[in-house]
């Protein structure tokens, strides 16, 4: 009888950590639930992102939500983290870029194996001048693109990554002019490979996310901004 109870306990648990559980539709790196971003930008990104990951194992996965649901934007982007799995494994070197349109809120969250190589005053760096700028004018995809595009950039430095291979064109800071061009471009021949892994991105499997490389581990460092 004592057995049937523990085991009735442990299934109930069990549940309610499901049901607290975020669910998101990943189209490659992106979960765009707000329907911010154009195909045409969630393809660039994705192509830069998937090159930051093939050479270092590193992954940003960039989020965007109508609501937090009465949760606070670090508890969901330490839960994103966590329950994708986000960065390589034993590495732990994956961010969340988290921005919510309700409550007008935005969050970039380190990964364990980030913390000690990229400062919180460079994640508010760019939340300050990147990223901040454009959503005070309701410009939330320019505003994703660019922070996605410099933090992909500020990812790779920090892991060593010197050729990475950017596709489209980052948006320049809202106070400057004209257009920010990249190093260099991802070739027409590797978008199917891309296609393919955003296939195996949008499968959820053995409790783990398998387009992310499994690590996970995050401790709650990062930066948060509101407009």
């Amino acid at each position: 009888m004592i057995k049937k109870w523990w085991l009735f306990i442990i299934c109930f648990l069990m549940l309610s950590l499901n049901a607290n559980a975020i669910e998101l539709k990943f189209n490659g790196f992106i979960a765009d639930e707000a329907n911010l971003l154009s195909d045409q930008v969630e393809k660039d990104l994705n192509m830069t992102l998937w090159d930051l990951q093939k050479k270092s194992g590193a992954d940003i996965a960039v989020v965007t939500l109508p609501s937090l649901n009465g949760k606070t934007v670090e508890e969901v982007a330490l839960d994103i983290g966590r329950t994708y799995k986000l960065g390589a494994i034993g590495k732990n070197n994956g961010m969340v870029f988290l921005t919510s349109l309700a409550e007008r809120k935005m969050r970039i969250e380190l990964g364990l194996g980030l913390e000690d190589k990229i400062s919180i005053a460079t994640l508010e760096n760019i939340r300050d001048n990147d990223i901040i700028p454009y959503y005070k004018q309701s410009n939330y995809a320019v505003g994703i693109a660019r922070g996605a595009y410099v933090l992909a950039q500020i990812v790779a430095q920090a892991e060593g990554v010197n050729n990475l291979r950017v596709q489209g064109n980052c948006p320049p800071p809202l106070s400057s002019s004209g257009s920010s061009s990249n190093n260099e471009h991802i070739p027409w021949w590797a978008y199917p490979f891309v296609f393919l892994a955003a296939l195996f991105r949008g499968r959820r499997g053995s409790g783990s996310f398998g387009g992310f490389g499994g690590g996970g581990g995050f401790g709650g460092s990062g930066c948060s901004g509101s407009w």
